[in-house]
């Protein structure tokens, strides 16, 4: 299991939307992608995170990043009831990390869900990167990545 202090997930998950954006942006793709990455590698480190950590992390995320561009994400609609439980902002975060593949189908449709049980609505954009930030920790752990042996 990954080890990663909770003080720094919303520092690292930042540094991986960024560089995940900088790799999809790129016409040259070969050569922005191999730069971003290694740029990523330098980030996760100087955040704090061991080589093995950020190998890890990387790994997952280029995984993450090869599934997204095989497999375009489709559009996706907010019901009216929907659009009453969540602010254009939220969704427009949720939106671009379905995009960049840092979240799936399913953890769409259970973010979007979720906000209806929320106690403040519509659901902030804060709010909402506190639950990705929960998903992206069991992501990275469901796969195995940084997996002690």
């Amino acid at each position: 299991m990954m080890e990663i202090n909770p003080q720094l997930e919303p520092k690292i998950f930042d540094s991986l939307v960024m560089h995940m954006k900088a790799d999809r942006s790129g016409s040259d793709r070969a050569s922005i992608s191999s730069k971003v990455w290694a740029n990523l590698a330098d980030d996760l480190k100087g955040i704090g995170l061991s080589k093995t950590k950020a190998d890890a992390l990387i790994s997952w995320a280029n995984t993450q990043a090869e599934q997204s561009r095989q497999f375009p994400a489709k559009i996706r609609v907010l019901h009216p009831m929907e659009r009453e439980f969540i602010s254009i902002g939220a969704y427009d975060y949720l939106l671009e990390l379905y995009r960049l593949g840092l979240i799936g189908p399913a953890q769409l449709e259970m973010l979007i869900e979720n906000c209806a049980y929320l106690t403040s609505l519509p659901a902030t954009r804060d709010q909402i990167q506190k639950m990705v930030l929960r998903i992206f920790s069991e992501s990275v752990e469901a796969q195995g990545f940084g997996s002690s042996h």
